[in-house]
């Protein structure tokens, strides 16, 4: 993958050196699920890697495509048949997944998207694959970037699309074309003669991104920050560094920062606490801007007390700042015997045993399991919104394994967040996360233009 692309440069590259790039830096041998809509950017992808395969021998690499179909168009099998009738031309296996159920009424568009990578997930364990790429295009850069300015009121602000993003802990999913435009691709196309079909949801105006796109074509150009993820990259391993030091996590459910570590580099203590509340308050995101400025401005006050944000309060003490789990708003769970289920975003439960578990807040802890130097008021906090597992019969269930969850980062974890998610999962006594499978020389310069300390690194190429 190139540098540039990496790095999230604005410098727009051709659909074929981004495919030979790509390739050129994957770990091998490697087996390559793409994800192919039968759009023109996904189809470029997918001739792009295929072409390179077939005129610079690379036996060690197996490609494979997948389409979903999520039925909410009634073209949408028709449309899946024919990329499976064109993939058969060129020789591609390929695969149709389908999302089956219910769709819900709201937030349609993130819910496809959830169910899209779970099933590109789910087949890519079944076929043996060691990583999935998607087609966005610099042209989804730009729009994603003028979406969150809107939203943030600044323009400028943030890393757009990542090129590389971890899902679920599972399996890589890497953006070749990231840095490519989707014109380019289309001309790709029609230089080797290859269709492309157009969803007509593209030209939805109920959508954001639609309306943003046709916005952006009525603008001129504008360059994207070239800061992307590199300086994203460099604050995660500076706020890595900041927790190691610094903050220490009491049984899954109390974090303690010591005092020294907030009048750290403030851009480090924002990036770390913002994190660190999503994952004690159980959510997929840290608090929004504002609350997070007012917790920020109350840790650096140095008023002794406590503020909430995300579900989570902030206890500030002589000696540290402890962050909890606020007790309210925890609904409980019941697993049945082989399930696993999520609790309050922060553990996940499954149950091995042959009867059905209860996991509630408890009315009262067991204070044993914390140092007994801490102060007691931030215990009982604590204790308050740790699991209890009953079973039935009101008798403590042994077959049931619970793992506390980084809901921040166990789902969706970008490369610019691996570091930092790598020391606060050890932090919580879980495994690394997986490695990116993108490597490339020994070069301090790439090292440092990726925004990642060299030494230590081996090869791997951010």
């Amino acid at each position: 993958m190139s540098v540039d692309a990496v790095t999230g440069d604005a410098t727009a590259i051709t659909p074929e050196a981004a495919a030979s790039k790509f390739l050129d830096s994957l770990s091998k041998p490697a087996h390559i699920l793409v994800a192919v809509s039968g759009g023109s950017d996904s189809t470029g992808l997918l001739i792009a890697l295929a072409e390179r395969l077939k005129s610079h021998s690379h036996e060690d690499i197996t490609l494979t495509a997948a389409t979903i179909d999520h039925g909410l168009r009634d073209a949408s099998a028709d449309e899946a048949q024919e990329v499976a009738a064109f993939c058969a031309s060129r020789g591609i296996s390929h695969f149709i997944l389908r999302w089956q159920g219910e769709k819900p009424e709201t937030g349609i568009m993130a819910a496809a998207r959830e169910a899209r990578y779970a099933l590109l997930a789910e087949l890519a364990s079944e076929i043996s694959a060691d990583v999935i790429v998607t087609a966005h295009t610099l042209d989804d850069q730009r729009e994603t970037m003028a979406m969150r300015d809107a939203r943030r009121g600044q323009s400028g602000y943030g890393t757009g699309i990542a090129d590389a993003v971890l899902f679920d802990r599972r399996i890589w999913v890497i953006r070749p074309f990231l840095a490519c435009r989707r014109a380019d691709i289309r001309t790709y196309l029609q230089t080797h003669g290859v269709s492309w079909l157009d969803d007509p949801s593209n030209e939805d105006v109920k959508y954001e991104r639609v309306r943003t796109r046709m916005s952006l074509s009525r603008q001129p150009v504008a360059e994207l920050p070239a800061d992307g993820g590199a300086d994203r990259a460099a604050l995660s391993t500076r706020a890595a560094a900041w927790l190691d030091e610094h903050v220490t996590i009491h049984a899954d459910a109390l974090c303690a920062v010591g005092r020294p570590g907030l009048s750290a580099d403030a851009a480090v203590v924002a990036y770390a606490l913002s994190y660190l509340a999503a994952v004690f308050g159980g959510k997929s995101f840290p608090p929004g801007r504002a609350q997070m400025q007012r917790v920020l401005e109350f840790v650096s006050g140095g008023n002794l007390g406590r503020r909430t944000a995300g579900g989570v309060i902030f206890d500030l003490r002589r000696d540290a700042l402890y962050l909890m789990r606020e007790s309210r708003n925890i609904a409980p769970v019941s697993v049945l015997p082989g399930e696993k289920r999520n609790w309050d975003g922060r553990f996940d439960v499954e149950n091995f045993g042959s009867t059905a578990v209860r996991i509630s807040a408890p009315e009262a802890g067991n204070a044993t399991i914390f140092p007994a130097n801490l102060p007691g008021g931030v215990v009982k906090r604590a204790q308050a919104a740790m699991p209890s597992i009953v079973a039935d019969g009101n008798e403590k269930a042994a077959t049931v394994a619970l793992q506390p969850r980084l809901s921040p980062f166990d789902r969706f974890l970008t490369r610019f967040d691996l570091t930092f998610a790598d020391h606060l999962s050890a932090a919580f006594g879980r495994e690394a996360y997986r490695r990116l499978p993108l490597f490339g020389p020994i070069d301090g310069k790439n090292m440092r233009r990726c925004g990642l300390p060299w030494q230590g690194l081996g090869a791997t190429l951010c």
